[in-house]
């Protein structure tokens, strides 16, 4: 794994050291401006320098964990002078940590970084980075800054602050491989992370890798190409079924009618048969056609009955509250060159009832 260290920048701080932590070997540091990520950088933690983050610890042992945290925060926003983010996390015997930062500084911070290609997994307050040890306060030191962790506080290497806390204590520095150690436990497992809530990561949702993708890909064109293949086989089947059955039709016309060339000129020549015995083919389409055409340019006006006879004529009823509505029927079917013939009455609930008949010209 490779673990990418800095601190978090901010107005005052705005190029901070980014080192590279690959197999326990520390990368010469750079400035953050002049730093480039790299596609092999897992894990990276951004680290609050102790002057811009505060610790407090309180002892809740009555409460559930997740009880605790609430009231940790909750005391903690009571306790700030500003807008801040808070972060608790419940540890052993009842005790809960709390970290908070001003908002301001969080935001800047994380934008600052952003905008060199790194977003941080962990922002982790520098006190926190360190375990405690109960027998002496720890110092570390990484880059510029220095922290003191003692039981129950994290605080600046400040004079104040050993006057205050430290007091006659023990201090032991800690060395650079602990500190390591400490940096690489801290990006699998951190203490306590101030990435949450309105500042959680997000991670960009990935629907597919790029194997995948591949795939989806072979498998839409291999879709495509059996749909091309199996349309070119039903129509080519349609077509020798078609060809076949007009080599049939063509083989039956010749024996009434040698001089039959082809298709065409026997469908021809049957049209022509049926129309001298009094049969129309294909005459339906055309009537009803233009009497559906006309009867919905009125709309008072219904069919009640539809009769298409051998003889090529279409007999309908129309009915319609008065015979004006009719009327216009009656016209726009003639307009468009049919022959009919139109006889009026009514029926027993007043409505103007006509039968139509209609023909080809």
């Amino acid at each position: 794994m490779t673990l990418i260290v800095t601190f978090l920048p901010s107005l005052d701080y705005s190029n901070p050291m980014v080192w590279r932590l690959s197999d326990s070997a520390w990368s010469e540091p750079c400035p953050l401006a002049e730093f480039v990520p790299d596609a092999a950088d897992n894990r990276m933690v951004a680290i609050v320098q102790a002057e811009a983050s505060r610790c407090i610890w309180l002892s809740l042992p009555d409460l559930e964990p997740r009880q605790a945290e609430g009231v940790a925060k909750v005391r903690a926003f009571e306790q700030s002078l500003g807008a801040v983010h808070a972060v608790a996390r419940h540890v052993d015997a009842g005790d809960v940590v709390t970290a908070t930062i001003d908002t301001t500084v969080l935001e800047t911070g994380l934008a600052m970084l952003q905008a060199r290609g790194l977003n941080p997994d962990v922002v982790i307050p520098f006190g926190l980075l360190i375990p405690s040890d109960p027998q002496h306060v720890v110092r570390a030191e990484l880059g510029n800054s220095t922290v003191l962790r003692g039981n129950r506080f994290a605080v600046p290497d400040e004079a104040v602050f050993r006057t205050m806390l430290v007091g006659d204590a023990a201090i032991e520095d800690m060395d650079q491989t602990a500190l390591r150690q400490a940096l690489l436990d801290t990006s699998v497992q951190p203490a306590l992370n101030l990435r949450e809530g309105p500042f959680a990561k997000r991670e960009p949702r990935v629907l597919a890798t790029p194997g995948q993708r591949t795939w989806i890909l072979r498998l839409l064109g291999f879709c495509i190409l059996a749909t091309l293949l199996l349309g070119v086989a039903a129509f080519t089947k349609y077509s020798l079924a078609t060809s076949a059955e007009n080599d049939r039709a063509l083989a039956a016309a010749r024996k009434i009618n040698p001089a039959i060339a082809d298709i065409t000129q026997a469908e021809a020549q049957l049209a022509s048969a049926l129309q001298q015995k009094g049969l129309a083919v294909g005459r339906f389409t055309p009537l009803s056609a233009g009497l559906w055409r006309a009867v919905q340019a009125s709309p008072n006006v219904s069919v009640r009955e539809l009769r298409f006879g051998r003889d090529g004529i279409l007999s309908t009823v129309l009915s319609a509250p008065d015979a004006g509505s009719i009327n216009k029927v009656l016209i726009a079917v003639q307009r468009d060159g049919f022959r009919v013939t139109a006889t009026s009455r009514q029926d027993t609930t007043g409505a103007t009832l006509v039968d139509l008949t209609m023909r080809m010209p």
